[in-house]
């Protein structure tokens, strides 16, 4: 009876240690590949590469604050998606921006992104509510990150008047009418950096 009892509870042992296994999916590793997550259809971005980010902690001036910085391309524009573990991330501007806001800290990048779990959560900023659960999809080739574009520089000419000769002529300036009416110039497109990714509505699946 004794034996019988011992055998099923090490048959028991036996399935809660698979069911344990079977919850704990496989790390990433896509070698020198970027790793595709999703939130469903709604939403997707692709982590290239991974590092940490140590800064100080005004609050705790002996114990640096250590992070986990993932970059990241989406909507092909260069983000970050950081925080103390992959279950609690925030959104996240392009890195040489994420540097300048912890002064001056620098990411010590690996050579790759292996490592990352199946499920990245990113939460808002101001709480700990998610705002999407991303799970991986595929490895693959990042889409290429856009350059911002840049005003047209305008043509220094010479200032009038600046190497006449004193007591020269100046030509008679041309009367209203005959002057040639400028051409309306179209308004340049604003230019910015990205503050971070933006999720939109409906990302959590």
């Amino acid at each position: 009876m004794a034996r019988g009892m011992g055998a099923g509870a090490g048959f028991a042992l036996l399935l809660a240690a698979g069911a344990a296994g079977a919850q704990e999916a496989p790390a990433v590793a896509c070698g020198r590949q970027a790793a595709q997550f999703a939130a469903g259809t709604k939403f997707s971005l692709w982590v290239t590469r991974r590092g940490v980010l140590t800064r100080d902690n005004p609050l705790r001036p002996l114990s640096p604050e250590v992070l986990e910085v993932l970059q990241v391309v989406i909507r092909g524009k260069a983000a970050t998606a950081y925080g103390p573990d992959h279950d609690n991330l925030r959104r996240g501007p392009a890195p040489a921006s994420l540097e300048a806001q912890s002064g001056g800290a620098r990411i010590r990048w690996g050579e790759t992104a292996d490592g990352l779990p199946a499920l990245l959560r990113i939460r808002a900023d101001d709480s700990t509510a998610v705002l999407a659960e991303l799970r991986f999809q595929a490895c693959g080739d990042a889409p290429k990150v856009a350059e911002p574009k840049r005003p047209a520089a305008k043509p220094a000419g010479p200032a009038a008047g600046a190497n006449a000769e004193p007591g020269a002529e100046r030509p008679a300036k041309p009367r209203s009418q005959d002057r040639p009416q400028p051409k309306p110039q179209p308004k340049p497109e604003p230019t910015h950096t990205p503050g971070g990714f933006v999720l939109p509505q409906g990302a959590i699946p």
